[in-house]
């Protein structure tokens, strides 16, 4: 049994839903900074007890931090936990708090479960994820739900995550097929501003039931082939 799953049998005070597969996908990912000094991330605070678990699971030296859109729980903050009032779709909102509280080491998306939030969250919140950091949007299993479905970006994480690995290859696509006015390779930085986000900063990308894992680390360009 992981560490996580065994502080969440115990229970730290506070409450919170959690699918039991979820431990052992925390854990692949957050093991390393525990008991470092770290910043983590979480959307959607509910009854305080994730921001426990981790509290607990990732040390004294971590700082951790909420945000949630009810009101009410604002209450749950303490030392050693902050809780932001606001709604994760407001990309306004985030940039506020990532500005206050990061730049952050963990990110987990435990909030509205609607591809509007999540994708909006991303975009904003991913550029203040450190390199080497871990990004997580959890609970995607709601997207076969009805009433989750409907997004203005007519996509949802995971179409929009499925649609990230091919672009982590974009180093190795000939310029020229992309921009015929240029000849290949004649610009490989044009390739870097083409799409900065995946060519520099996307490791890797994990699927798991209803969890997606992006790990962020500055990605060099393939100047040779190791033979």
């Amino acid at each position: 049994m992981s560490r996580l799953l065994e502080i969440f049998d115990r229970g730290t005070g506070g409450s919170c839903d959690k699918w039991r597969h979820y431990f052992e996908i925390y854990e692949r990912y957050f093991n390393k900074f525990a008991g470092s000094q770290c910043t983590y991330l979480e959307i959607g605070v509910q009854g305080g007890g994730s921001l426990s678990i981790m509290r607990e699971y990732l040390g004294d030296r971590a700082r951790i931090v909420g945000i949630d859109v009810d009101p009410a729980c604002a209450r749950l903050a303490q030392p050693g936990r902050e809780i932001h009032i606001g709604d994760a779709a407001n990309g306004n909102f985030l940039n506020e708090v990532a500005a206050k509280t990061g730049p952050f080491d963990i990110i987990v998306d435990d909030g509205g479960h609607v591809a509007d939030q999540q994708l909006v969250a991303f975009f904003s919140l991913f550029p203040h994820l450190n390199y080497g950091g871990i990004y997580l949007v959890e609970d995607l299993h709601c997207q076969f739900w009805y009433g989750y479905q409907a997004s203005r970006f007519g996509i949802n994480f995971y179409d929009f995550a499925k649609g990230l690995v091919e672009k982590m290859a974009l180093w190795n696509i000939d310029l020229g097929l992309l921009n015929r006015y240029k000849q290949p390779h004649e610009n490989r930085q044009g390739t870097v501003q083409l799409n900065n986000f995946a060519v520099h900063d996307l490791f890797g990308i994990h699927f798991y039931d209803s969890v997606v894992v992006l790990e962020k680390r500055r990605i060099p360009e393939p100047l040779s082939q190791v033979k």
